[in-house]
């Protein structure tokens, strides 16, 4: 082998990682940055809004408020929509920056359907994710729910997208990173699916009942997942970086 490949290997060797760590915390940031949207749209209605009808709360409840997928009738909050939406555009991106992360995590022999599956997944999944943060966005900007609400096709798609497709990733990676599986894991609390799911579970152990409609703090437990999912890539990240260092 000559001196120059050897040279290319040991550059390739540092810069996987270090792009892997990068990767990771940008997703830890974009993450809890989302996080931190979904719960202050959470308070403008379970805090806000609330106050502003004292007595009663089962309108407050109601899904006409609900703002993750605006569709008629739907009655804005504020500017809910316009954060959650926010929100969930960021977490596209930080699903985007954590498969960087994981890509460039070094293996000793990678899987070659695992190389393609991977970022096509991660691209599903970011776009299932930005669809349904631009329908909200645009919502509540308009004030009126977008045209996606009437789509048969394309909003189911996306949600199946985001649902099946984090599920995939979580199996891909458990042998990559464990972390960022498990980050999948706790994204999946940011779909529709896993939003019913709490809504019936932790959201209802919260409030002490199940609502007749949307659970009080629903949001706010969705917002508690990417938090999740973010400390769970800077775990990630110093793992890579501590196998780097023992490497070295």
């Amino acid at each position: 082998m000559s001196a120059t490949s050897k040279t290319g290997q040991s550059e390739l060797a540092v810069r996987l990682p270090r792009a892997s760590v990068f990767g990771f915390l940008v997703a830890a940031v974009l993450f809890m940055a989302s996080a931190v949207l979904q719960h202050l749209a959470s308070i403008q209605r379970w805090v806000v809004l609330r106050g502003q009808r004292p007595g009663n709360e089962l309108t407050v409840e109601d899904h006409q408020l609900d703002y993750s997928f605006p569709a008629d009738p739907w009655e804005p909050i504020g500017t809910a929509a316009q954060l959650f939406g926010a929100a969930t555009l960021l977490q596209a991106a930080g699903i985007l920056a954590m498969a960087v992360g994981v890509l460039a995590v070094p293996r000793a022999a990678p899987n070659k359907v695992g190389i393609i599956a991977e970022p096509v997944l991660g691209v599903l999944v970011a776009a299932a994710f930005a669809v349904l943060g631009a329908h909200a966005l645009v919502s509540g900007i308009t004030g009126a729910p977008s045209d996606l609400q009437h789509s048969r096709v394309l909003a189911p798609l996306m949600v199946w997208c985001g649902f099946g497709g984090l599920a995939a990733l979580a199996w891909l990676w458990s042998g990559m990173s464990r972390a960022a599986s498990l980050a999948c894991v706790f994204l999946l609390g940011s779909n529709m699916f896993g939003a019913a799911i709490a809504n019936f579970t932790v959201a209802a152990m919260i409030a002490g009942y199940v609502s007749h409609d949307t659970t009080p703090w629903l949001e706010s437990v969705a917002a508690g997942t990417s938090a999740a999912a973010a400390l769970a890539m800077v775990f990630a990240a110093g793992t890579v970086a501590r196998r780097y260092r023992r490497a070295g």
